[in-house]
Parts: structure tokens; C-alpha cells; sequence
């Protein structure tokens, strides 16, 4: 189970540590970061990430490559996050599956906000 979460918490940490969008955004997106961490804790989960993971300045940089349409749905995934109950022993899977589901709101990036997301 940890390592699922792991692999999962990891992949988020791309979105997280370099994601477009403007300042608002970037700060939601740290915000929802640091919510992964604390949600997590509940079920005795480490994610490995600390408040240095997300590089707030790279995700300003990107600005300029993400339409308002990008910047939207990267604000909905923040939100998304933000908003997820606290992991429950037993029910990890649960929480898993939807911290999964936020990233879907994040399908349809643009080619360019994605690249610029990407490094």
C-alpha cells in the first residue's frame, strides 16, 4: 500500500513542483502539496515530500506557456486536492483512488503548458 501511494504522491510531485499557471495557482498548487502530506499522515504515510519539493519560481516561469483555459483546470486539481478528506486506516485505497481522480481534471493541458510542465 505505501509504495502505491508513493508511486502516486511522486507522480503528483511533476504537476506540483513545475505545473504552469499564474500566481494564484502556484500558491494553491503549494498549498495542495502541502495538504497530500498532512492528509496522508493519518495512515502513518511519509510521501517523502517537504515544502522545498515545490519550486514555486519554475511554476511562475511557466506562466506564459498556459492559456487561462490550463490555468483553470491546474487551479481545479489544486482544489481538488485541497479538498480531500484526511486518509483512514483500511480505507487507503479509497483515498487513493481519489487523489487519482483529481488529476483528471488536468486532462486536456495544452501541448505547451504541458511541455512547459514538463521541463
Amino acid at each position: 500500500m505505501k509504495k502505491l501511494m508513493y508511486g502516486l504522491v511522486a507522480a503528483g510531485t511533476l504537476l506540483f513542483g513545475v505545473g504552469c499557471g499564474g500566481d494564484d495557482v502556484c500558491d494553491d498548487l503549494a498549498d495542495a502539496s502541502r495538504a497530500v502530506n498532512d492528509q496522508t499522515e493519518a495512515c502513518g504515510t511519509d510521501t517523502g515530500m517537504d515544502e522545498e519539493d515545490f519550486d514555486k519560481g519554475r511554476c511562475e516561469d511557466a506562466l506564459e506557456a498556459c492559456s487561462d483555459s490550463d490555468k483553470d483546470r491546474l487551479q481545479d486539481v489544486a482544489d481538488c486536492i485541497r479538498g480531500l478528506p484526511d486518509c483512514r486506516v483500511g480505507a487507503e485505497m479509497e483515498w487513493v483512488d481519489q487523489f487519482s481522480a483529481c488529476f483528471q481534471r488536468a486532462e486536456g493541458l495544452s501541448a505547451a503548458c504541458a511541455a512547459a510542465a514538463g521541463g
